[in-house]
């Protein structure tokens, strides 16, 4: 009754914040005394409650703050009262108290719920609201304890110092992070399993939220450090080791210095660290706590952020994967599980493919494509797989890289692809189709015309089709855009029923209140004016722009509207600007009255006046 009692206080406080004032010191004393001294189911509902408010006061600040960037005073009756803030002397150290009940028989795959677990959740939710305040009051418990004799309290420390890491500032909280290194370092090692567990976790999300703060000199141990766990740990401590890995990787995504000196930081352990996270996926127990999925993904990222000096390694690397898919397909399958964790692996596996082409140049690639696609479009037989959008985005980075001579794998190809865009029930599937089909015309442009037919009635199926996710439309409109620039007058036959479709999708508008919606037209105009610009283009190098001159009405009221639409984001003004310069290029002097237009004049203006680069360059062309 007590726990139901609180269920009902926790919904009041989501619901009805601003009423919760005249009770907030009662609540106070009751929540702390349950969460100290009652049965743990409900004490987990009195966590709750500060876990809720703590949503709710972020919520609070964030409109306050969007509020004052406007200039415009908050609501009334949303005003945040900061709670939290106010409880934050008693509270954390009640938290960090909780973190000591650790429950060691739990399997973490379960879904079990906690006191230790629901008090690190409430801490991380306490640190995220109240920002650097935490550090001070939650900062002396992990410094005194996290080299206890006991290992529930070295656990609860460490747990502490891993729940304030997002929140603080770097300021804050960075120092503290550059001296836990060696510390935690030294406690991947600990005895006990769920210490290492909890370690290798938070040196994962040191990686993730402040990897600028671990001193270079401790690169190299790190590295090592995580490293050496990955073969001879249990599985979820080998799990977090992936994780940790995965984040140090993906903190060089972008660097400027990778692409200048050709090496980065990670280039020395390359060899290493791919060679070991594939002895990884070969542990009998790499089916457990997700461990073969962490340590490949891992892989990707690694090689996603590798600098050009490792190269020639992922060149060696390349045919070890496709040999891995191959092998794949005599896994037995007995059961749905099986089936499962087969597809998942074909999945992953061809994720890795992906990556790699991306990664190598052509003639590097070449030697391997047949082995390639022989494997993806086995990969693509199998029915109704799970892992047939990772075989095609692995496509898709074949055809990047072979451009004209990829059109020797066109006729293997279609039947799948055929398949692929009229999969309307699994509409991933269906929109990675889709965008391989704009990746093939780009490829081997004229030669992509035998299949169009094909290809075309796939394309204007599912614009008709009612039930199909309405985020594969965009996509679909683009396609055309891209077959009429690959097959250039060859695309007469399905200019009309093109256009059509195109007009029709114009008229989509979105009310103004309904962001989700908003978003949608967006990305649907940004189809629109794509494949509005591809078909301009594809029928000026044919010859055959005078086709277009009966349709020029619908564009330019098409425009019209973008002119006016406050909705309108900037993706479609630059897009809708470069329309503009194409029709008067290739259309010149017969569309000259349209051109006159006020709308026109407006979107040129507005494009000049978006204060961004690209916008205003194509502006003045």
């Amino acid at each position: 009754v007590r726990a139901a009692a609180y269920e009902c206080i926790v919904q009041i406080a989501y619901q009805y914040y601003n009423k919760l004032q005249d009770y907030m010191q009662t609540l106070f004393q009751l929540t702390f005394g349950t969460i100290k001294n009652d049965k743990e189911n409900v004490a987990l509902q009195a966590i709750e409650f500060w876990s809720t408010l703590c949503e709710e006061e972020m919520d609070l600040q964030e409109e306050a703050a969007e509020c004052a960037e406007n200039g415009i005073p908050v609501e009334p009756g949303r005003e945040c009262v900061r709670y939290v803030a106010a409880a934050l002397e008693h509270l954390a150290p009640l938290l960090t108290e909780t973190l000591t009940k650790q429950d060691e028989d739990v399997d973490v795959d379960e879904e079990a719920w906690n006191l230790s677990m629901a008090g690190a959740t409430c801490l991380g939710l306490v640190a995220s609201t109240v920002g650097d305040a935490v550090v001070p009051i939650v900062m002396p418990f992990v410094q005194q304890h996290i080299k206890s004799e006991n290992w529930r309290y070295r656990e609860a420390a460490t747990m502490a110092f891993s729940s304030i890491l997002d929140g603080p500032s770097g300021e804050s909280i960075g120092p503290y992070v550059n001296q836990s290194i060696p510390v935690l370092l030294a406690a991947l090692s600990d005895q006990h399993e769920l210490v290492k567990d909890t370690t290798a976790w938070t040196i994962g999300r040191i990686c993730e939220l402040h990897v600028r703060q671990i001193p270079e000199e401790t690169f190299p141990t790190l590295v090592n450090g995580l490293m050496g766990k990955l073969l001879t740990e249990p599985p979820r401590v080998s799990n977090q080791a992936c994780f940790a890995l995965h984040n140090l990787a993906a903190a060089f995504a972008g660097d400027p210095a990778t692409e200048e000196n050709g090496t980065n930081a990670l280039s020395p352990y390359m060899q290493a660290l791919l060679q070991t996270l594939m002895q990884v996926c070969d542990r009998g127990d790499a089916t457990e706590a997700n461990l073969r999925i962490a340590a490949i993904e891992a892989m990707g990222i690694l090689i996603q952020n590798s600098a050009a000096d490792v190269r020639p390694l992922l060149v060696q690397l390349l045919p070890v994967i496709v040999d891995r898919l191959a092998q794949s397909f005599s896994i037995q399958v007995l059961t749905n599980e099986d089936k499962e964790m087969k597809e998942g692996l074909q999945g992953l596996l061809c994720g890795l493919i992906q990556v790699l082409c991306m990664k190598l140049e052509k003639a590097e690639l070449l030697p391997y494509a047949d082995d390639i696609m022989t494997n993806l479009l086995q990969v693509l037989q199998s029915k109704n797989a799970t892992c047939h959008e990772e075989a095609f985005s692995a496509t898709s980075a074949v055809v990047d890289q072979m451009e004209g001579d990829f059109e020797k794998y066109m006729s293997a190809l279609q039947p799948f692809l055929m398949m692929g865009l009229r999969n309307f029930e699994a509409y991933h599937v269906c929109t990675i189709a889709v965008g391989l089909v704009g990746d093939i015309a780009r490829a081997i442009e004229v030669k992509i015309q035998p299949y169009c037919d094909d290809i075309m009635s796939a394309l204007l199926q599912s614009l008709q089709n009612q039930t199909l996710h309405r985020s594969v439309k965009p996509p679909v409109l683009s396609a055309f855009g891209d077959i009429a620039m690959a097959i250039s007058a060859a695309f007469e036959p399905y200019l009309q029923v093109s256009l059509m479709m195109l007009f029709q999708a114009s008229q989509t508008r979105a009310p103004e209140d309904d962001e989700e919606l908003i978003d949608y037209v967006n990305s649907l105009r940004e189809g629109i004016l794509e494949a509005y610009t591809g078909i301009i283009q594809g029928l000026k190098d044919g010859n055959r722009i005078d086709l277009l001159v009966p349709y020029v009405e619908a564009v330019f009221g098409f425009l019209d509207v973008l002119a006016t639409d406050s909705t309108r984001d900037d993706e479609v003004l630059s897009k809708a600007v470069g329309l503009i310069g194409d029709i008067a290029s290739t259309l010149g002097a017969r569309v000259k009255d349209h051109l006159m237009k006020p709308s026109i004049a407006q979107l040129l203006k507005d494009g000049l006046e978006t204060g961004d680069q690209s916008i205003v360059e194509t502006s003045d062309w």
